[in-house]
């Protein structure tokens, strides 16, 4: 009889590919099991919490009267969800049809609203819409800026940034009666003011003042080849009859000023769609879309009177609202 010699005749792939034993399939099987289940429990334990948190977001946001506990109650809820759990229930249109963050703006409750911008890292597009809309209706400027709601140039932001250059600074003042139109106040100074616009050849910022989105900012006109300033209304604004100024502070002749007037109201502004086309139809007077002027070649020169030392420009914005 022949002897099989242990070392020899057994090919090493047979034994690889030997099925597993039947103590290693019940062990991976029951691992499986136990992971599946694990990951329902969770899911199961996770959904009756978010319904709570949410009942409890919303008793937050339609109340009128906010109490200290009504913080210390947005804490809680917090620390119920994962971050991201708690940031998306607080973007999404669950209270009638609406995000929590929607109502809180909408309701004027400014501390609910600080409790909730630590958990919101970035806001989705959807919402980002929405909650410009609510800042548009309760003209909440500092909530737009706080939750950086503005449309700006993204690659000048980060050029800014590049640049080592401080934020720019901006007071919105509120409307104000003459005669039987309202007018409004805004005030910038834009530091690295000439080498941002000589790099980027634009220089753009939103702001919300009586009941409107507004844009403000400097370009350069393609046709007359010449640096321009103006303003125009951002969506999802109503359209309105404006009539502008500004006033540019003369760091070397305090006195002197540069001004710039529309000596009469201007055309309907309507704001603008992404693509460009006009929303609005048949406005009485015609449509425009913004107001600018024309600033000529002073912004290229080196040190001109209206750039501080340090490079900042400082300007004044008022339009007067037509009441028509």
């Amino acid at each position: 009889m022949a002897t099989i010699n242990p070392s020899e005749g057994v090919d090493s792939k047979s034994i690889g590919s030997a099925p597993p034993s039947y103590d290693r399939a019940v062990a991976s099987s029951a691992s499986a099991q136990s992971f599946s289940l694990s990951s329902l429990f969770s899911f199961l334990l996770i959904k009756p919490k978010r319904t709570v948190v949410l009942s409890r977001i919303r008793d937050i946001v339609l109340t009128p009267n906010i109490t200290p506990s009504s913080i210390s109650i947005v804490n809680a809820c917090a620390a119920d969800l994962t971050t991201k759990a708690f940031s998306k229930l607080l973007q999404t249109p669950n209270i009638e049809g609406h995000s929590a963050l929607y109502w809180a703006i909408v309701n004027n409750q400014r501390q609910v609203l600080l409790a909730f911008a630590p958990y919101i890292s970035e806001c989705s597009p959807a919402c980002s819409s929405e909650l410009r809309l609510a800042c548009m209706i309760t003209s909440d400027h500092a909530s737009f800026m706080q939750l950086k709601l503005a449309d700006i140039d993204a690659k000048g932001e980060a050029l800014r940034r590049a640049l080592g250059c401080p934020p720019d600074e901006m007071e919105v003042h509120e409307t104000v009666k003459v005669g039987n139109d309202h007018q409004f106040v805004a005030s910038f100074c834009i530091k690295m003011f000439q080498k941002r616009l000589r790099i980027t050849h634009k220089l753009r910022y939103e702001f919300v003042v009586g009941g409107r989105i507004w844009r403000f900012g400097f370009e350069m006109d393609t046709v007359k080849w010449t640096w321009c300033m103006g303003y125009s209304l951002s969506e999802p604004s109503l359209p309105v009859c404006s009539k502008g100024s500004y006033r540019i502070e003369n760091s070397k002749v305090p006195s002197c000023p540069f001004e710039g007037r529309s000596p009469k109201f201007a055309e309907t502004l309507v704001p603008k769609e992404i693509d460009g086309h006009t929303k609005y139809d048949n406005v009485a007077n015609g449509a425009c879309t913004f107001r600018r002027w024309f600033l000529g070649d002073w912004v290229m020169n080196e040190n001109p009177a209206y750039v501080d030392c340090d490079g900042s420009l400082r300007i004044t914005l008022g339009i007067i609202c037509k009441n028509q």
